[in-house]
Parts: C-alpha cells; structure tokens; sequence
C-alpha cells in the first residue's frame, strides 16, 4: 500500500490518480521506516525469506524511482522550488532514498532495478534546494568508498572481502561496489554546478550577474545572509568531498573538468564575457566557486603512477593560463593566487612548476595596493571587505597562498639558490626557511604584518621584529 501511495505522487498536469498531500507524505514516512532497518539476507537461513525480503525491497525500489523521476522530469522546477508542500515531500523522499541506498540497494539482485534507482536519486542530487540538497548528499560518500575511493590522509581500509567486481579498480574486490560505470563523472559534474552555483555566498561578495548563480534564490529560503552563509559553508565543504572522492577514481576526468570549469570562468571575466564589466567582487565571487571545484580535485590527485602522466599536461596548460591572467585589481588577483595556491601539492612532482607560482605570487603581492585606513585592521575576512580594506583581505590571501606552496613543495626552496631570481630570491628564502624553523607561529606573523601593509623586507630581515620564547609563543611588537 505504502508502494502504491509513493508511486502516485506528482500533482500538477498528471491525468491519473493521485495520492493526498497526507497520504504520501504519511507513506513516504512508513517506508523510509522499514527501509532503515538493517536486514541479513543470503545467509542461507531460510531461503523463502531471503527471496520475499529481496522482492519486497525491489518493489519498494520501483515505487520510489517512479516517484523521483516525476519530480526530475517536472516542465518546471521553478514550481517546485516555490511549494514548501512540494520541498517537504521531496526532503522526504530523499531521505527515504538515501536510507535505502546505504542499508539495501546492493542487496537487490536487479541490476536494471539499481542502476534507475541510482540514476533518479543522482536527479534528486540536481534539485535546486538546499534541504534537499542537504539530505541526498549523504547517499554517495558510501557508495563511492565502497568503489575503493579514500580522501587524501584519513584511514584507509584493510584488503577488501570477495564479492563483485569494480569497474574502477580492478585490484579490489569490493561487494557493494554497485555504482555503474560513468557515475562518479556525472557526480563530478555536479558537485561542479553546485560549486559554481554557490560562489560567493562564503565570502558574502556580490553575486549578480554571475551564469547559473543561484545565490539570490537561496537567500529567499533563510531569514538572513549569515543563516545562509553557515548552511552554504557546511554543504560547499561536504560537496567539496565528494569531488575528492570521484577524483580517487577518475583522475583524468576530474583534471579534465577541473580545468575545463576554471577556464570557462576566467573567461566569463575576460572582454566579450557576461562579467567583463562587473565590479572586482563580483569577479572575485565567480572565481570563488572554480576555486573551491579545482581546490578538491587537486587535492585528491595522484602525483606519481601511470594516471600522473595522463594529466600532468592539462595541469600544466591550465597553470600557463592562470600566470598569465592579470586583472589589476586586488581581490582578483587574490583569488587568482587561491588558484595557484591549489597546485602546491602538483609542484612536489614538478619543481619547475613551483618556480613559475612562487614567481607569480610575489609579483601578485607587490602589486597590492596599501590601505590608509587609520586603526586596528579587522581579522575576519568578511569584516575585512565590509570596512573597505580591499587590500589587506587581498594581501592575507596573497600571503598564505604563498605559505601553502611552500610547505607543500619545500624543494622550492633549494631552487631558489640557483640565482634564477633577483630581487625575489633572498625574500623567499629567507621566507621559506624562516617557515620551516617557526611552523606556524611564523606564518601568523607573515600575514598579520602583510595585513598591516608592513614592508615585507622589514619582517623577514630585521630580527628585532620577531621574537619566538622557548614555549614557542609568539610576540609582536
């Protein structure tokens, strides 16, 4: 009954019977009840129930494909949005759809049954609500960890059991890798949109303007920006893994797409592009949202093996682009330097690449116009930007652009004795090797005097401006 009820769901222009705003909710709920219950099945207990719980779950399956793909394939998504009767039940359903994933779609023996399900619910992934987004996110890291994917530095499982094999990996073995070939390249691509859609909401810049923003919508679901900023900062973060997940198991894809959206962004902000003439935040929010997508996939990328060598050269192009964009305003080029900051983990494989960032980065801060605003700067980057410090937020992000590199690739530093550079070669060495003895503390220090638009040259060469005790805490002037 509950079956029946879910699958006769949608409203609007369907000539067929229809269930009760009550009823299906009420359904949606009784079954999302059963579904989140744990069940062994082929344990060669009693196989009569085995084969009723398998059918049982299949119908239960069908019944909630069929009620997704009426909300996927809606004429008018807009409508949907805009029904908080309609959210509710697709909050619902998605939940109900993401229980089933996790506790029982592997242990459904339809192939076809599973790969429409998983199919529907990568629509419900689409939906352009942040509830729901909310709640059908937590469906995939499962799945795709069972494909074998890690994130980068966390616990990593033993040898997988027996079971079917994964398309991605043929050295594991894995028996819920039930994810059809192509999947994670789709969930790449939408944790892509989502990225881009949102850029800006984090930094609290202006959107308008921005292709396939969605800022200005989702602000009408929250009562206010910073209830809409701490939502946005938590869901950005959980997309930003699955991106490092699909990244495990697709490298060159993701290296692909990576750099296929931050050119397709720079190039909104180029002469002829849709934000050519906006404002320097403005352009700062798009670049934002291609950071944040190339940011997670860098990340998760491999530097050495055969699939290295499969993208290193697209990798290499897109840093060639990203040196040469030069926008001469400050918060752009900061967030350019946010874009270089992301290849510190690819230059440990390419030293000469380190050079050419670490070289781009310098010329990037001393290009950063100094603020005369008198008194104490704010610390917070919002409060930054709010008070018109344009160029002490870009500064702060200028310099630790230049920190992270450095920690990630710390043969830049033997590098730079090769006298390539002039000017530029004793501030970074003395900065790199100051970075190492003072961890952290020296960092702190860095960004807060480049914040106060202090010479840099004072800092790294006066020793009477930095004092470590032997607990190691740091004191200012």
């Amino acid at each position: 009954m509950c079956c029946f009820l879910i699958s006769r769901l949608t409203r609007a222009g369907r000539h067929e019977p229809q269930a009760s705003d009550e009823f299906r909710c009420a359904a949606c709920d009784a079954l999302r009840h059963v579904v989140a219950r744990r069940v062994n099945v082929a344990q060669g207990v009693d196989a009569q129930d085995d084969e009723d719980i398998i059918k049982g779950l299949t119908l239960a399956a069908n019944a909630m494909s069929t009620a997704a793909e009426r909300v996927v394939s809606h004429p008018n998504q807009g409508d949907l949005v805009n029904d908080p009767e309609e959210v509710t039940f697709i909050k619902r359903l998605s939940d109900t759809m993401t229980s089933m994933a996790g506790y029982h779609l592997s242990t459904i023996t339809d192939e076809n049954v599973r790969n429409v399900f998983l199919e529907r619910l990568m629509g419900l992934s689409r939906f352009p609500n942040l509830e729901v987004l909310d709640v059908v996110i937590g469906a995939w890291p499962v799945m795709l960890r069972a494909m074998g994917a890690e994130l980068p530095k966390t616990f990593v499982r033993g040898p997988p059991s027996q079971g079917a094999n994964n398309p991605y990996n043929s050295t594991k073995l894995e028996p819920n890798g039930i994810l059809p070939m192509g999947a994670p390249e789709v969930l790449l691509e939408i944790s892509r949109t989502w990225l881009n859609a949102g850029a800006g909401i984090a930094s609290g810049f202006d959107t308008k303007g921005i292709p396939g923003s969605k800022a200005e919508d989702w602000a009408d679901e929250f009562e206010s920006v910073v209830e809409l900023r701490e939502t946005w900062v938590q869901l950005r973060a959980k997309w930003m893994d699955i991106a490092k997940l699909c990244t495990a198991l697709c490298p060159s894809n993701a290296a692909n797409q990576a750099s296929l959206n931050t050119l397709t962004v720079l190039s909104w902000t180029q002469p002829g592009g849709p934000l050519a003439n906006s404002s320097d935040e403005t352009k700062c929010a798009a670049l934002e949202g291609a950071t944040s997508f190339l940011e997670a996939v860098m990340v998760a990328l491999p530097t050495e093996g055969p699939s290295f060598s499969g993208f290193a050269s697209t990798l290499e192009a897109l840093l060639g682009q990203l040196v040469a964009i030069d926008f001469k305003a400050p918060l752009s080029n900061a967030q350019v330097a946010k874009l270089l900051e992301a290849f510190g983990k690819f230059s440990r494989a390419r030293p000469e690449v380190a050079l050419t960032i670490m070289s781009r980065l310098f010329t990037i801060l001393n290009e950063l116009p100094a603020d005369v605003q008198s008194g104490a700067p704010p610390v917070r980057q919002r409060d930054i930007i709010s008070s018109g410090r344009t160029g002490q937020a870009a500064r702060q992000k200028v310099c630790a652009a230049i920190l992270i590199v450095c920690s990630a690739a710390p043969t830049v530093r033997h590098s730079m004795r090769s006298g390539r550079f002039h000017t530029t070669k004793r501030l970074l060495e003395n900065l790199t090797r100051n970075f190492t003895r003072f961890d952290l503390c020296w960092g702190a220090k860095l960004i807060a005097h480049a914040a106060r638009a202090q010479p840099l040259w004072r800092l790294l060469f006066d020793p009477r401006s930095l004092h470590i005790s032997k607990r190691t805490r740091l004191k200012v002037d």
